[in-house]
């Protein structure tokens, strides 16, 4: 019994000392994050359908005379900082495919619009954005002014109204949204 008394001592006495030996020295380290600002948009649209591509198929009387509206387009942005979104189309007029040899130029302004039909980014719909407004090719429009950082989503819809002036065919424009930091 004596023995294990002084193995016991002797542990508890080597133990004390190689943590008195460790305690004597020090040193620190200074831990630094460094974040830039990001700004990510995903577009998601409610029927699975292919948010890269937008088809508005227009036929019939009433679908040209009163136009056809597009699915519902959800948008969530992250962003490291407050921001705006405009819009644009990259050209003044649409890109015809069909079978016309000479036909009238469409153009974007007069045919193509959008609406913000629901907003959960801390930043207001601009412009008159609720209701349609027209999609220029000349002019980026502010539509949603102030967002907030963090993650965030809009969401739209846009209405195609080309009338009885242009021949059948596939008339096609890139939509540019564009996310600026404030």
């Amino acid at each position: 019994m004596k023995n294990t008394r002084y193995f016991i001592m002797v542990i508890m006495v080597l133990c004390w000392h190689c943590s008195q030996a460790q305690s004597g020295g020090g040193g620190s380290q200074d831990g630094r994050l460094s974040l830039t600002e990001v700004v990510s948009a995903s577009l998601f649209a409610s029927d699975s359908s292919n948010t890269s591509t937008i088809t508005i198929p227009i036929g019939g009387i009433n679908a040209l005379a009163d136009g056809m509206e597009s699915h519902e387009i959800e948008v969530t942005l992250q962003s490291t900082a407050d921001y705006d979104v405009s819009v644009s189309s990259s050209s003044a007029y649409f890109t015809y495919n069909g079978t016309a040899t000479n036909p009238a130029q469409m153009l974007v302004k007069d045919v193509l619009s959008i609406k913000i039909t629901a907003n959960t980014t801390g930043g207001t719909v601009s412009n008159g954005f609720t209701q349609y407004q027209p999609v220029d090719g000349t002019l980026n429009q502010l539509i949603i002014a102030s967002g907030l950082s963090g993650t965030r989503t809009f969401a739209f819809k846009y209405m195609a109204q080309p009338g009885f002036n242009y021949p059948a065919g596939t008339y096609t424009t890139d939509i540019v949204y564009t996310i600026t930091k404030k």
